[in-house]
């Protein structure tokens, strides 16, 4: 076998540029959190597939990265337990706040994922959008331990395409924060590393959302490189104008129907 079979089968070298622990701290800003709330949400529709993969209406589901704990919060009233961690507290008070935050069944811990005190075993492990951020071969061996089944559940959204995306991503480009950021496949990462083995997937929509001109900017900046608090003002005004330039033909009565879809897929860890 040669080096270069050999790279191909067992991919080592480091994750992409962008995806480092300094632009994974912007959400913990205060501007960020503000404005998570804003994204839209997951489809409803898949919380009886969460519940199965978690394993179960006895699992105990341990989320990881839970942000504001959308998935976290509604969950738990369907298993037998969740710990949602996050690195960032502004994030797990917002959490704490919300409509089932306060569930019995519920333990929001701060810190990182890879190295803060669990009390496992878990049934399986929930990753919504955020596992990119994580050190991939730390905590794979880490949840090896403490999940037996080695279960691992990804779910990410995506938007459907829209008449201003190439404006959009021209702004993006201009006014993002993250200048080294490099377009990747997590599962290709993950697989290639021989972290995962895929077992299942499916992709379900969303459908139409409305949402305000205003909700929608406001949106964009929990994004990665977007955080108002990293911006200068002058270019965050100046990145708002030109979205609102690019969707306004598209709004009726000042909103927009913003289409999405979520894919989840799940899968063994393993601890390369």
């Amino acid at each position: 076998m040669t080096p270069d079979e050999a790279c191909r089968i067992l991919k080592v070298e480091p994750k992409p540029r962008g995806l480092s622990r300094d632009y994974a701290n912007q959400f913990g800003d205060a501007a960020v959190v503000a404005a998570y709330e804003r994204r839209p949400p997951y489809p409803a529709s898949l919380d009886p597939l969460f519940v199965e993969l978690a394993g179960g209406p006895a699992a105990h589901l341990l989320d990881l990265g839970c942000g504001t704990g959308e998935l976290a919060r509604r969950l738990a009233p369907q298993v037998g337990a969740i710990t949602a961690i996050d690195q960032s507290e502004r994030m797990l008070a917002l959490a704490r706040a919300l409509p089932g935050g306060d569930a019995p069944n519920l333990t929001w811990i701060a810190g990182r994922v890879e190295d803060v005190a669990l009390a496992g075993p878990f049934s399986s492990a929930l990753a919504a959008e955020s596992f990119h951020w994580f050190d991939w071969p730390a905590l794979a061996r880490r949840l090896t331990a403490c999940v037996p089944s080695r279960r691992l559940i990804l779910a990410e959204r995506h938007d459907a395409p829209t008449p201003w995306a190439p404006q959009l991503a021209t702004l993006i480009a201009r006014f993002s924060t993250n200048r080294e950021f490099q377009s990747y496949d997590l599962l290709e990462e993950l697989t290639a590393r021989r972290l995962l083995v895929i077992e299942g997937r499916m992709t379900e929509p969303l459908g139409p959302f409305a949402q305000s001109i205003d909700d929608y900017v406001t949106s964009l900046h929990s994004r990665n490189g977007l955080s108002r608090d990293r911006m200068t003002v002058e270019a965050a005004a100046a990145f708002d104008a030109g979205v609102r330039a690019a969707v306004a033909p598209h709004a009726t009565d000042g909103r927009l129907a913003i289409s999405s879809a979520t894919r989840v897929v799940w899968g063994r860890l393993g601890a390369a």
